[in-house]
């Protein structure tokens, strides 16, 4: 809202000419009037709701960097040694854990969830 809103704002508040609410209960039966947009419930996968193609892999692909991510953090280890672990680089390590994961299968990313299995064995 900007200074002009806000000033107009608070003149149709002198005025009287906003809806004063008198609790709490008010304020949310008044948001949840008919007014109110409806909610939907999403399912547990996002890629699904959102209606993207692929949205199952997609779902697979993000719980596999999930617990990538997961296990370097568990055996606390450092970029250097997770990349190493994992025969990337700092910056596709960087890419995978930062969710740009497309360019990867699912079999790719079960691989490199299995080597850091291995690197803690």
């Amino acid at each position: 809202m900007g200074k002009k809103e806000t000033e107009e704002a608070i003149g149709e508040a002198r005025r009287g000419g906003l809806k004063r609410l008198d609790s709490v209960e008010a304020l949310f039966a008044d948001l949840n009037a008919d007014d109110t947009p409806e909610i939907d419930e999403g399912s547990t996968n996002v890629y699904a709701d959102l209606g993207r193609p692929g949205a199952d892999e997609m779902q697979a692909k993000t719980t596999l960097v999930t617990k990538i991510s997961q296990a370097i953090t568990a055996r606390q280890l450092s970029n250097d040694q997770a990349a190493a672990a994992l025969g990337l680089t700092l910056a596709e390590l960087g890419e995978l854990l930062a969710g740009r994961f497309r360019g990867y299968s699912v079999d790719d990313l079960e691989r490199l969830a299995a080597l850091l299995d291995e690197a803690s064995r």
